[in-house]
């Protein structure tokens, strides 16, 4: 038995203009019963029903992360609004808005850098 795998757009299209093809063969008598066409076309069907399912989730899926990304934005801008209030409050050096995982500005680089001293090899 052949192990499950889901045929690419493309493999999946000819398959289906095998059975296309098929259908147009006057006097096609299977001698088994698997391989009629009356027996093919279920399957057919329901993988065209469940690709267009699957079509529909996806694009649930794809409005739901949306919608999580415009809440993670709202609550971004939430939590820098409080970081902001907190630190009008309790100033910009207070422990308070350290708790919050901000730096304090005592803290802070102050963006001068200092020269160091050069490597000079001495004889």
């Amino acid at each position: 038995m052949a192990k499950n795998r889901r045929l690419t757009p493309n493999e999946y299209a000819r398959e289906k203009a095998q059975v296309a093809a098929l259908k147009e063969i006057n006097g096609y008598d299977s001698r088994k019963e698997e391989y009629t066409v009356a027996a093919i076309e279920p399957v057919v069907n329901r993988i065209d029903s469940k690709l267009e399912r699957e079509a529909q989730l996806v694009a649930e899926l794809a409005a739901l992360r949306d919608e999580i990304a415009a809440d993670c934005t709202t609550l971004c801008e939430k939590n820098d609004g409080a970081a902001l209030q907190v630190a009008a409050q309790y100033g910009e050096d207070s422990t308070e808005v350290q708790s919050l995982g901000r730096t304090r500005k005592s803290e802070r680089a102050t963006g001068l850098t200092r020269k160091g001293k050069t490597n000079t090899p001495t004889d």
